[in-house]
């Protein structure tokens, strides 16, 4: 006896064909049930319990897949999300970057604009020291020469007087 053609070659099918042609034609396509696992011993019965059993681990198969595909698809949507936060932060970051460089040049433009300040305002000082030093002694010259002239006028007045 061969395997028919017309049908896929799959677990459910080889097993029901077996069954078939085993003398158990009547248990093949029976549908699945607690009370008809329990039924009967001999060569078919045999085959009924392993076909239950191969489809009880290919249900628990299925069912593993579909876990796994469900689980899988989590995954993919986790792994676009962390890629999509992925570049926002990079692109924050080179912003940062950007931002933190114009500080920086801003920075270096205000040191030294500061130490330009500091620099004249030393010169100013410098400066206003030197001619208050100056003013002073322009005062006690001044002074001296009205002190001068005042003695001579005094002196002149006296020897007019006498």
């Amino acid at each position: 006896m061969k395997f028919p053609d017309d049908l896929p070659i799959t677990l459910p099918n080889l097993l029901r064909f077996i069954l078939q042609h085993s003398g158990s034609v009547q248990h093949a396509d029976r549908p699945v049930t607690a009370s008809g696992e329990a039924e009967g011993s001999g060569p078919g019965a045999v085959f009924r319990a392993e076909f239950l059993a191969l489809q009880r681990e290919v249900q628990t198969l299925r069912h593993a897949r579909e876990r796994l595909s469900q689980q899988l698809a989590q995954l993919w949507r986790d792994n676009r999300q962390l890629t999509f936060d992925t570049r926002n932060l990079e692109a924050q970051n080179a912003e940062l970057q950007q931002e933190r460089q114009n500080l920086e040049e801003q920075h270096r433009e205000k040191s030294r604009q500061l130490g330009e300040a500091v620099r004249r305002l030393q010169e100013l000082a410098d400066t206003s020291e030197s001619l208050l030093n100056e003013n002073t002694l322009l005062r006690v010259l001044l002074r001296a020469l009205k002190d001068r002239t005042e003695a001579k006028e005094q002196a002149e007045v006296e020897r007019k007087e006498a």
